[in-house]
């Protein structure tokens, strides 16, 4: 399916969504079972175990002017979604055959979650199953195909509560998501899924995003998870390391700048220009966090960080991940004082992660630490953070999907 550019988002009244439950059925006592009904069917229906209720919930709701699907429409859309949020509030491998038309495409939205589920469980001592969740499918566009599908695209937003952290809602939004549903003999079946991750983006990377991906994304999430679990596996043997800050004559607010970070992670400030459709706005929101915490724009020198206004230009630093660490790395004098590649698990609340792929061509997203995560030793495991494009806020780094991940520590500014 063919990528179209994002637009901006504009809630409406529900037009669709979840259809209430109806009342609980008349509840009817059945008959002892027959003396001569065999004792192995006797045991076998009283070992069948109660379906397990949903965790969670969603819903659909659309921008003015987009032709709402119908109830059965939404109702395989919701499968899907159920489906998949309770495999991985479980932490338990999804089957989604009995959901969609073509089984290479369920094969690789299992592996979608397969992954998820790999990264969630590949942090010892931390447990992120889910205690609950809920979504909401915001509809930009839906179609009707010449072959009689239907076409459905959408950007979540999502609350999950982990058990690791109780009474805390992770929020996830602007994520993608492109459905093709098709009318079967049974009702209408998903007939494909694309949901964007960071294996999607190597995959697609200067492509057209035509043509059938689901194959190659089940051939090569393997060899990612790998990639994933040694790069993990070597950050954890590295341990917290020297953490020596450089001196800074002012120290950095972290308070203030967390209170900029909680208050437009899931938006945006209106002050600024919004990167999210034109490269993402991830460094951007970033810079405007370091910002509220005193960090001040820096024009002098070779190295600089300046977001426009007062007689200068805005810099590639201030917007650009790869840029923005750049000059962290070479700035002296005058502006941010920081310690570029600290030891992973040294970070602290206010200091930022910049995350990559390993293709060689440098970071692709920086976020910023919200809170730690510490296992049962009280070692740093992970790291709660916000980021802006994929709004985050609460979410935890390692569910990324980023094979390298790198610490730049915020120690203040020198005049």
């Amino acid at each position: 399916m063919k990528r179209s550019v994002y637009t901006t988002i504009v809630l409406c009244l529900l037009l669709g969504g979840c259809t209430p439950a109806g009342p609980a059925p008349e509840q009817t006592t059945s008959p002892p079972p027959s003396p001569s009904e065999p004792q192995s069917t006797q045991a076998l229906a009283a070992e069948t175990p109660e379906p397990e209720a949903p965790l969670g919930s969603g819903e659909i709701v659309y921008q003015e002017g987009v032709e709402p699907l119908t109830a059965e429409q939404e109702a395989a859309i919701h499968a899907y979604m159920t489906a998949a949020y309770e495999a991985l509030a479980r932490l338990e491998e999804p089957d989604f055959a009995a959901l969609f038309t073509n089984q290479t495409q369920a094969a690789a939205s299992e592996a979608g979650i397969s992954l998820q589920i790999a990264l969630r469980t590949m942090t010892e001592g931390v447990d992120y199953s889910l205690t609950g969740y809920r979504y909401t499918l915001n509809c930009r566009e839906t179609a009707v195909n010449g072959d009689g599908t239907v076409s459905f695209q959408a950007l979540e937003t999502s609350v999950q509560n982990f058990a690791q952290f109780p009474g805390v809602d992770s929020e996830r939004g602007r994520n993608f998501h492109s459905f093709v549903l098709a009318e079967t003999s049974e009702g209408w079946l998903v007939q494909s899924h694309m949901q964007y991750d960071t294996l999607y983006g190597r995959l697609m990377d200067g492509g057209d995003w035509q043509g059938d991906f689901a194959q190659a994304y089940i051939d090569a999430m393997p060899a990612f998870l790998e990639e994933i679990r040694s790069a993990q596996a070597a950050r954890a043997e590295a341990g917290d390391g020297d953490a020596a800050l450089p001196v800074a004559e002012h120290p950095y607010d972290r308070a203030a700048a967390l209170a900029y970070a909680d208050q437009y992670a899931m938006t945006r400030n209106d002050s600024w220009a919004d990167f999210s459709y034109s490269g993402g706005n991830c460094q951007n929101y970033v810079s405007q966090c370091l910002l509220a915490g005193g960090i001040p724009a820096d024009p002098y020198g070779d190295a600089v960080w300046t977001y426009g206004g007062e007689g200068y230009e805005r810099s590639g630093s201030w917007a650009s991940v790869s840029q923005f660490v750049s000059y962290a790395a070479a700035n002296t004098g005058y502006g941010l004082a920081a310690q570029v590649g600290a030891p992973y698990g040294s970070g602290q609340p206010g200091d930022i992660i910049q995350m990559g792929d390993g293709d060689g061509e440098g970071w692709h997203h920086t976020v910023l630490i919200r809170d730690v995560v510490t296992n049962g030793s009280g070692a740093v495991v992970d790291y709660l953070v916000n980021s802006n494009t994929n709004d985050m806020r609460n979410y935890p780094a390692s569910l990324y999907g980023y094979p390298v991940f790198a610490l730049t520590r915020i120690a203040g500014w020198n005049d």
